[in-house]
């Protein structure tokens, strides 16, 4: 009986190699998808979140401000509000859904300012002569992000200001209602307007949005004096010196205010606070006026 010879074929082979090649290329694309495209637009997505935080927090220090000038207006009105704050983003849908998380702060960070007024040798005003019109542990509240690409970031309300942090670096992008200027050749003014937070210190940190509630609670003059002042220092007790003593000296020289020992003030700082002193020149009057306003706060369901 003759034996049919046997024939090699490598159709099979070559199925198999198109296959391993096919799998390879997809895996090589979609390792090149998420090294260097899902990351950048992650990193876009985040940073249009941070935007979008800022305003959050842009738009609760002007619901601050209304409520301030409502109490300007009537001590005792008592009006609530609410801001919410998108906490987390930077999701991209089917891509990559998962968001960057956000945490929310009230009186966490510690602030809070001593005033004294000098007539010659004689104090004229001390903040801290009643503790009960002190104006220490007025409270802050913060929004700082937990991003997984975008660079972190903090935006922080103390005393009526709004600042950015970043990489230890921190400014004051809008003003607080503290105002410094010279209102002709022989007197200086200064305002302060004191915002005093009523809230137990809590933070909490989600991906969804959470709500900050206000509420005016009430305002007060604690001095007011026309004349006979010589000299005002203000002592600001914050996590941020460098941010209040370049806001300081800028809005002291927007008003005419000049620096220096023989001039209008000076300014002195160290890790966790900032110090400036008015003396004005030879013969000038300081104007001054303080007054602190209470704004009840409570973020989430408390």
């Amino acid at each position: 009986m003759k034996l049919k010879s046997f024939t090699r074929s490598d159709t099979a082979i070559s199925t198999v190699m198109s296959v391993v090649l096919i799998l390879g290329l997809i895996v090589a694309v979609l390792s090149t998808y998420h090294v260097y495209y899902v990351p950048a637009w992650k990193t876009d997505a985040e940073h249009s979140h941070m935007d979008n935080a800022w305003e959050d927090m842009a738009d609760l220090k002007s619901h601050m401000d209304i409520l301030l000038a409502v109490l300007a207006v009537n001590n005792e009105t008592t009006i609530p509000m609410s801001i919410p704050v998108t906490m987390g983003g930077g999701g991209i849908p089917v891509i990559s859904p998962g968001k960057s998380s956000g945490t929310l702060s009230i009186n966490i960070n510690d602030f809070g300012m001593k005033i004294k007024a000098m007539n010659g040798t004689t104090t004229v005003y001390d903040s801290e002569s009643d503790s009960n019109k002190s104006l220490m542990n007025l409270g802050a509240i913060s929004y700082s992000s937990g991003n997984n690409y975008y660079i972190n970031q903090l935006f922080e309300y103390e005393n009526g200001a709004l600042m950015m942090v970043q990489q230890n670096k921190s400014l004051i992008k809008l003003s607080p209602g503290i105002i410094l200027q010279r209102v002709n050749e022989s007197n200086l003014s200064i305002v302060i307007n004191a915002v005093k937070l009523i809230s137990p210190g809590r933070c909490i940190s989600s991906t969804a949005i959470e709500e900050i509630k206000l509420s005016s609670n009430t305002s007060e003059e604690l001095y007011s004096n026309h004349g006979n002042i010589s000299e005002v220092g203000i002592t600001i007790y914050t996590a941020y010196p460098g941010a209040w003593e370049v806001y300081f000296n800028t809005s002291a020289q927007s008003g005419n205010l000049e620096y220096g020992l023989l001039n209008d003030y000076t300014l002195s700082s160290d890790n966790t606070s900032v110090r400036l002193i008015v003396t004005g020149e030879a013969n000038d009057n300081i104007l001054l006026n303080v007054n602190r306003n209470i704004i009840d706060v409570s973020i989430g369901n408390m």
